[in-house]
């Protein structure tokens, strides 16, 4: 099962075609499985202008699955050192929620799907962060 990041959802409501949205619209496709978290929720919805277009894209992104972090204050602490390990290591992460999104798919064994530079940096430091290809 894929965790969509806000990244990608960005792209595919814009209507862009990118190589992660080509990948989430075959899995669409497909009819598999994919998640989001509430983080990723409010991105895709704050980025969205018209308040029409935003009832809808809230109305769809209601029925799908969502990821809440699975060790509660646990996660947050493991993102946190997700954190502090990339900068250990020399990577600059941009975006704290992107350590609590990449730690959620790492704590749920689930599989990343991102347009975001960050995530594959991240990777470097967390060998169990599976991204998508």
């Amino acid at each position: 099962m894929l965790l969509v990041d806000t990244s990608v959802w960005i792209d595919f409501l814009a209507g862009r075609t990118t190589r992660a949205v080509e990948y989430f619209r075959g899995r669409l496709e497909a009819r598999e499985a994919f998640a989001l978290t509430e983080l990723i929720y409010l991105e895709v919805l704050q980025g969205v202008r018209e308040p029409d277009a935003a009832r809808k894209i809230s109305a769809y992104l209601r029925g799908q699955l969502f990821l809440a972090p699975r060790r509660g204050l646990q996660t947050y602490d493991a993102a946190a050192d997700l954190y502090r390990r990339c900068r250990a290591a020399g990577v600059t992460v941009r975006s704290t929620i992107d350590c609590l999104v990449a730690q959620t798919a790492v704590d749920y064994g689930m599989v990343l799907l991102h347009s975001d530079r960050d995530y594959e940096r991240i990777a470097r430091v967390e060998p169990r962060l599976k991204l998508a290809p």
